[in-house]
Formats: structure tokens, sequence, C-alpha cells
């Protein structure tokens, strides 16, 4: 384990609280097992709605701080993707940059430096920091992956040549960034022998995406019937994607089989973006306060995730409160889990929606699943056992 009392600066785009998706859930929880022995401050943007939350993460013993800056609009977006491709940055790292974060590192490293600079993604990979402080970087996802399998799906011939220049700027930033920091945390083994094979000096360890196993349980009542759920923000291209997959190509040949079955799409979005995935048997929440009613009465939790990286969240809470469960290959991808064993695998529309039925139909199977995922997350995914990888690292690194 690391040595108790060491000063780290957790940084990051998004500021983590409430933790209602993935990237916000990890921050959150990793920052919490290292604030029991270090002292933690957590430094990101925020907007105005965030800022009556850093006293609860301050109650938490972790000091937050933000820097205001709402979410830019879509004209915003599209006029700095335009902006960026001059720039020896990719898209996302141009614009995560700004003096006012930088300052703020300035002034929170100025009385000491911090013995650890986490960097929650290359995103905040482009900032200065002083020589005295062990960089650490956790990636979230691979990037460039992110981008390459953008690519194959998209349709718009001028996306598909955007995402195509983007990957390959991305890839070789990203793994200048492997090569540079002292440390680096992957989510699963299949990423850190990516990063071992391009930056073999650089110590490394695998850190998976955990669940809280005692707030995602079981539930008590039965599963409905004929319900399908999805959980993912539809402000994130992947999720929407495997929304409308869900919804376009999948659900129609369920319910030819399976007439009762309905759809509802859990996760924050804007009003366009809800209202693109709405239709007939299928409901879209937006953000709700407690996921786990939905994953614990859900006849099927479906991850039908076709682009991205990294290890799903979706997957780990599905399996902890022991939802049946049908995955895509990449939806699951990293994780361990086992197809039969654990989830049922299916990658096309045809055999998703097979899997889908077969599990409506067959409840013992689904239970069966269910028993032994949740099995499975206890004993491979607390976050405790992640917080104590992460020290691990710490002690490489020093």
């Amino acid at each position: 384990m690391a040595r108790d009392g060491l000063r780290v600066l957790v940084l990051g785009v998004w500021f983590p609280y409430p933790p209602r998706w993935g990237w916000a859930v990890r921050v959150y929880h990793l920052a919490r097992q290292l604030a029991r022995t270090h002292d933690v401050t957590l430094l990101t943007y925020g907007t105005s709605a965030d800022l009556p939350h850093v006293a609860e993460l301050r109650e938490e013993g972790i000091h937050a701080e933000t820097v205001l800056r709402e979410r830019p609009s879509k004209a915003a977006r599209r006029r700095d993707q335009v902006a960026s491709l001059v720039s020896r940055l990719p898209f996302e790292s141009y614009i995560a940059r700004s003096s006012e974060l930088q300052d703020a590192i300035d002034r929170l490293s100025a009385p000491r430096p911090f013995d650890v600079v986490q960097l929650e993604s290359t995103l905040v990979w482009p900032f200065r920091f002083p020589s005295e402080s062990k960089l650490v970087l956790d990636e979230h996802n691979i990037e460039y992956e992110n981008y390459a399998r953008h690519r194959e799906m998209e349709r718009s011939p001028v996306r598909k040549a955007f995402y195509a220049f983007e990957a390959a700027k991305v890839r070789r930033y990203e793994q200048s960034a492997w090569r540079q920091v002292a440390g680096c945390v992957l989510t699963s083994a299949r990423e850190e022998e990516i990063v071992r094979a391009v930056a073999p000096g650089t110590q490394t360890m695998v850190v998976p995406n955990g669940v809280d196993v005692d707030y995602f349980r079981p539930g008590a009542e039965q599963r409905e019937s004929a319900s399908i759920v999805f959980n993912g923000v539809l402000d994130y291209r992947p999720n929407l994607d495997a929304a409308r997959f869900l919804i376009d190509e999948v659900l129609p040949l369920v319910r030819a089989e399976h007439p009762e079955a309905s759809v509802t799409i859990v996760g924050r979005g804007d009003p366009a973006e809800l209202s693109r995935v709405r239709a007939p048997n299928v409901e879209a929440t937006g953000e709700v306060p407690d996921v786990r009613p939905y994953l614990q009465q859900a006849a099927v939790v479906a991850v039908p995730i076709r682009a991205g990286s990294g290890t799903r969240f979706k997957v780990v809470e599905g399996l902890a409160v022991a939802a049946p469960m049908v995955s895509t290959a990449v939806g699951c991808e990293g994780i361990g889990v086992r197809d039969g064993e654990h989830l049922l695998v299916a990658d096309s529309a045809e055999d998703f929606a097979a899997a889908v039925v077969r599990l409506l139909r067959d409840r013992e199977l689904g239970r069966r699943l269910g028993t032994a995922g949740r099995r499975f997350v206890e004993d491979e995914y607390s976050w405790e056992s992640a917080g104590g990888r992460l020290e691990a690292l710490y002690d490489r690194v020093f």
C-alpha cells in the first residue's frame, strides 16, 4: 500500500456529484477511497447547478473546488470542432483547456506541490504541473478506440472523415501521454496490454470500474413480465446509438414474438435527444434520482453498445441487482463475464432480439444468470478492492 498522508490532486473536466453516470461514478468512488488515508483535493469545471454539491463532497473528506463553466451549446461545439482541426490537440482536449483551470492548478500547488496529480483521462493532459508531482493517468477509455469505432458505424461522410482524422490525432496524443506519465490506470487487462506495448517504461495497474454492492442489491419485488431496460446518458454518442439500435432494429423483432414487450430508456438527455428515442412502446425517463428500481424490476436489462471503449458501469450495476441481461460483445468487453453463465451475449439485431425473447420466456434461466452475476461482482468488483489496487500503483511510482 502507498504510504499514508500523500497530497493528491484529482483533476477532471466534469464535476462528479451526484454520481449518476459512468465517469462521475468512477471519479467519486475512487476519490472517496483515497480520502480515507490521503489528503485529496478534487478540481474540475462545474456549472451553477453543481455548486450546491461542493459542500457535500467536503463533508466526505474530499476538498472539492470548481472552475465555473456552463455547458457549451451545440453550435459552439461545432465551431470548436472546426478550430481544433488546426491544433495539435484533439478536439475534446482542445476545448478542455482554459487559463482559469490552469490558474486554479497553480494556486492549489503553490503552498506545496502535490505528491500525486491524478488525471481523469487525457482531456486534462495539456495542463502544466509542478515537476515534483507524480502524474498518474486514469484512462476511463482508450479514446482513440472510441473514435475508430464511431467511424465504423457512422453514415455521414463528413462525420466519418472527422472521426478518421480525429482517431489518428488522438492515437498520437494519447500514446505520448502514456509514455510520459509515471503511472497509468486501466479498467481492464485488455487495455493494460495495449498500454504496455506502447509504453513499457510506464507503471500500469488494472483498476476496474466497481460497484457499491450494498447499494446495488436485488430487489424484493418480482420482475415485470415484458419490460426491457437500457440505462445510459443520451448525450454520450455510443449510448444514443445503442438506444436507437435497440428501438429501431431489436424491439420490432422482439415484439413479433412477444407483443407485450416494451423498452424504457433511463438516463439524462436534452429534450431533442429524448424525443428522438420516444416511440410507441418506448419510454424515455430522462435523468432519474435512483436507477435501481428500473434495474431491479426489469425483465431484461439490455446493453446493446456497439461503440466506445473501457468497461461499462451499466453491466456491473445490472449484474449487482441480479438482472437477466443481454449485452453485445463490446458492451461487456473487459469485464470477464461469460456468455451463458452470467448473461447472454449477442451482436446482430436478430441474435440480440432472440436472446431477449429467450429471457422473457425462460424466467428460470434469467434467475440463474442473475444469481451468478451477483456472485461475480461481489467477488471481483467492490470499490474497496479497486481503491486498494490504485494505492498499489501509487506505491510503485514513488
